[in-house]
C-alpha cells in the first residue's frame, strides 16, 4: 500500500510539473498538440501505479521525452509560421457583420445550437446582434457584439513575425515591394525586423520587433 501511495505522489508531482513547463494552466488553454501530450502523460503515469512490476523509469522516460518534444515543437513553431499553422491550425470566423458564415460551420463541423449556446455566452440573443463570432485554435468562441465596436473588419495579418503571408498579400493585390514600401515609411526596414503588420479597414498597423 505504502508503495502505490508513493508512486501515485511522484506522478502527481511529474504531471503537474510537465503541465507547468508546458506553460499551461487551464484544459481549454492547450492546443491540439498539447492536449495530446497531457493524454499520453496521464496514461503513462497510471501504468506503473497499477502494476509494481512495472520499473517508474518505464513510465519517466517517455514522459520527459514527450515534453521535450512539445517544447522543442513550441520554439519551432516561434521561428516558423508554416510549421505553427501545421500543429495549431488557423482561428475560424463563424460570424461577421451579423452574418453567419456557414461554410465555416460545416468545415469545423460547428452545429447551429452549439453557435447559439456561445452566443448567449457571449451575451448576444441573435446573430444579428454579433459583430465578429470566431471559433479560435484552442476550440474556445470569441463573440464581439456590435455595440463594443465600431470596427467592420477583421485586422488581416500581412507580415507575422518577419514572415510575410503571401495568401493574403495575393488577396489584397499588394506586392512585397508594396509591403516593404509601407514598412519603411514606418520607421522599419525589412521585414525580418517586423514582428507584426496588419491592415484593417485601410489602416496598416506596424510592431517592430525588440532589439533583444
Amino acid at each position: 500500500m505504502a508503495i502505490i501511495f508513493i508512486r501515485t505522489l511522484i506522478f502527481y508531482i511529474i504531471t503537474i510539473f510537465a503541465l507547468r513547463v508546458m506553460g499551461k494552466r487551464q484544459i481549454g488553454e492547450l492546443e491540439p498538440s498539447e492536449l495530446v501530450v497531457t493524454i499520453l502523460i496521464s496514461e503513462l503515469s497510471t501504468l506503473p501505479i497499477q502494476d509494481n512490476n512495472i520499473p517508474i523509469l518505464y513510465a519517466l522516460i517517455p514522459i520527459f521525452a514527450l515534453v521535450s518534444f512539445e517544447m522543442l515543437s513550441s520554439v519551432i513553431s516561434l521561428k516558423s509560421l508554416g510549421f505553427r499553422t501545421f500543429l495549431s491550425g488557423c482561428y475560424n470566423v463563424i460570424i461577421e457583420n451579423g452574418k453567419i458564415n456557414q461554410r465555416e460551420m460545416n468545415k469545423t463541423q460547428l452545429t447551429l445550437d452549439e453557435l447559439m449556446e456561445e452566443l448567449r455566452k457571449g451575451g448576444a440573443v441573435r446573430p444579428e446582434d454579433v459583430r465578429f463570432c470566431v471559433l479560435e485554435t484552442s476550440g474556445k468562441m470569441s463573440v464581439l457584439l456590435k455595440g463594443e465596436t465600431s470596427v467592420t473588419a477583421l485586422p488581416v495579418p500581412l507580415v507575422v513575425d518577419g514572415c510575410i503571408i503571401k495568401s493574403n498579400l495575393k488577396k489584397l493585390g499588394f506586392t512585397k515591394s508594396d509591403i516593404l514600401r509601407m514598412l519603411n515609411e514606418r520607421g522599419v526596414s525589412s521585414f525580418s525586423q517586423t514582428f507584426w503588420m496588419s491592415v484593417c479597414e485601410n489602416e496598416i498597423n506596424v510592431i517592430k520587433k525588440d532589439e533583444s
